[in-house]
């Protein structure tokens, strides 16, 4: 099996795949976001004639860039899985291949947005007949599933790439140093919370209005951070890959 491009060069250029890369995708959105020009803004979450806002802005830049992101963590996976030859890695590689394929599906709506572009047909937002996915569904308490699912990533962000490179950082047990994230990770994380601080920042003073028009991420701020975890995710199993063909590679 070939190594990776991208995860040789972030092996080597820690620094700028930890740090740089990410903070530059989300702050040049950002900038075109909160920009108080209309084309600009459009081109990151677009208004369309014929559709409905929640169905338009899946066609901008940055959702495009999540699915991107979500597919590239669906190809290292399966990646993964072949070159592993230790079932719990490969358990492991098919879990993220399982939750950002069902992931992937969720951010397009399985299709419904692109059917909605080619039939010209609509559907409603009703609470009780929304059926375009899982995750902004509403439960018997009120509460959209989406805040479960926050809830549960963050819980894997800190214990995963906060808490357990700087707890097991030094272990000796070789599937832990094979799994474990690498403490970059951390910066990555850093880098994440400032990120979606500073776009809120920009929402809550108003810089995404235009002409008194509120631009299509109103009250969807957080798709800024979604994008940065998806990339942090898509390092992780790049790395991962890394790993496993150097390892193979040391055997021989």
């Amino acid at each position: 099996m070939r190594s990776s491009i991208f995860a040789k060069w972030a092996v080597g250029h820690r620094v700028e795949a930890h740090i740089v890369l990410p903070a530059a995708m989300s702050l040049v959105l950002m900038a075109m976001y909160f920009s108080g020009n209309a084309y600009l803004q459009n081109l990151v979450a677009p208004t369309m004639k014929t559709m409905p806002f929640y169905s338009a802005r899946e066609f901008g830049a940055l959702e495009m860039l999540q699915n991107f992101l979500l597919l590239c963590i669906c190809f290292f996976s399966i990646r993964c899985f072949f070159a592993a030859s230790n079932l719990s890695v490969k358990l492991v590689a098919l879990l993220l291949l399982l939750v950002s394929g069902f992931t992937f599906l969720e951010e397009i709506d399985y299709g419904a947005h692109f059917i909605e572009y080619f039939t010209g047909q609509n559907t409603t937002l009703a609470l009780e007949t929304w059926d375009r996915n899982w995750h902004s569904k509403t439960g018997p308490m009120g509460v959209q599933n989406v805040s479960y699912m926050k809830v549960a990533s963050r819980i894997v962000m800190l214990a995963g790439f906060v808490v357990g490179p700087l707890l097991l950082g030094n272990s000796r047990h070789p599937l832990i140093r094979l799994l474990l994230p690498s403490k970059w990770m951390i910066s990555t994380i850093i880098v994440m919370v400032l990120l979606l601080m500073f776009a809120h920042r920009l929402d809550d003073a108003g810089y995404s209005i235009i002409s008194g028009v509120h631009g299509n991420l109103d009250k969807n701020i957080s798709e800024f951070g979604e994008l940065n975890m998806y990339y942090l995710l898509l390092l992780y199993t790049a790395l991962l890959y890394q790993r496993l063909i150097a390892r193979k590679i040391a055997t021989q």
